[in-house]
């Protein structure tokens, strides 16, 4: 299949090709094929699975702030065991792998559907969570460093840190960064490389449950589906900057569409 931009031109991917660099805009947009799925448990596999066939489109906007979305588009083969349907992410959400069990109890990712909670009294409560979380080579922290969110730190006053005035309407990244970037993709095998995990977690407080508490029992556990995908193709000739608000035309509830591929999705 023929390639937009050959990426196994390792001269064009070098900081001394800077001009080729920055003739491009460093994002998230391309075609992806899936590589490998599985599960942790053949049970939670739904009706469908996920497609060989994935478009990303990622588009940025400022308010104070880079807040950047990811649109994917997954396309089968045979829709009648694949899943087809747009649906929308936020990178930021989507990419975080913070995670907590006390004193608060909160997930990996996004969070996509969150089934009715229980209660048998005070402090003793569960409830199913549903959350897409994704691992890309190149890193959300790598792209941060081609869109930064304010200016070049000058010096700390009072205890605060000063930063230079920054105009997101003038900026433009700088070229060295940017082949950075695609420093990033060659050395992960000149692709970008996607790890989604769509997962369900039992999000619950039990320091409060006794002899007289009553919760609904229920037999499922925590699980995940994880689908590797790898760029066949970049689409970086556009500003990421540029069409924001359009992107989620078109686009589903993430749910409705992973609930085909994923097992025993409640409360929708």
């Amino acid at each position: 299949m023929k390639k937009k931009h050959s990426l196994a031109i390792s001269g064009i991917l070098s900081l001394e090709s800077l001009l080729g660099c920055s003739e491009r805009f460093p994002q998230y947009s391309g075609r992806f094929e899936l590589k490998t799925s599985s599960y942790t448990d053949p049970e939670f596999a739904g009706e469908k699975r996920l497609p060989w066939g994935l478009t990303i489109t990622h588009r940025m906007k400022y308010r104070t702030s880079w807040e950047d979305r990811l649109r994917f588009e997954f396309t089968p083969q045979n829709s009648e065991v694949e899943v087809q349907g747009a649906v929308l992410f936020h990178l930021e959400k989507l990419a975080n792998d913070s995670e907590s069990s006390f004193p608060h109890e909160y997930f990996k990712g996004e969070e996509i559907h969150a089934e009715k909670k229980y209660y048998g009294g005070a402090f003793c409560n569960y409830q199913y969570q549903y959350h897409a979380f994704a691992v890309l080579i190149p890193g959300e922290e790598d792209l941060k460093k081609i869109y930064p969110e304010r200016g070049e730190y000058l010096y700390t006053e009072n205890g605060m840190p000063i930063y230079e005035s920054f105009n997101p309407d003038e900026f433009e990244p700088g070229k060295e960064a940017i082949c950075e970037w695609y420093n990033k993709i060659e050395e992960n095998g000149d692709k970008i490389t996607l790890d989604l995990f769509i997962s369900r977690n039992i999000n619950d407080e039990r320091s409060g449950c006794d002899s007289e508490s009553y919760l609904p029992y229920d037999t499922r556990g925590r699980e995940s589906l994880k689908a590797v995908y790898h760029s066949i193709e970049l689409h970086d000739e556009e500003d990421p900057r540029m069409g924001f608000d359009q992107l989620q035309n078109n686009t589903i509830p993430s749910i409705n569409l992973f609930k085909e591929v994923i097992s025993g999705v409640k409360d929708l």
